[in-house]
């Protein structure tokens, strides 16, 4: 090997938002979020196509399949796919442009 292949279990050095394949948008929606161990609130802090950064009111453990909540949007079938204490990170299950078009005007 020359040293400049990467193996497939090398850290990606690029940030979190040049590895994103959506625009994020902030937004403050208040939603629920459906787990296998509950029902919670939420707040959606940022929403993109492909997945969304949410605040739980309370420290809850949430199993991997969730269901994002949000009246007069719908449910999103969504997985857990990272937490820092009460933010979570979800990707979204469903296509971005479905996701899209259920949020007109506010995701990119």
């Amino acid at each position: 090997m020359d040293g400049t292949a990467r193996s497939s279990g090398a850290m990606d050095e690029r940030s979190p938002q040049e590895r994103r394949r959506h625009a994020r948008a902030g937004v403050m929606l208040m939603a629920s979020l459906r787990s296998a161990t509950g029902i919670f609130d939420c707040m959606v802090l940022d929403i993109s196509r492909g997945g969304a950064k949410l605040m739980l009111t309370e420290p809850h453990e949430l199993s991997p399949a969730v269901t994002l909540v949000l009246q007069g949007f719908g449910s999103f079938r969504a997985q857990q796919v990272w937490r820092h204490g009460e933010v979570v990170g979800i990707r979204f299950v469903d296509a971005p442009d479905a996701i899209a078009g259920a949020f007109p005007g506010i995701v990119p």
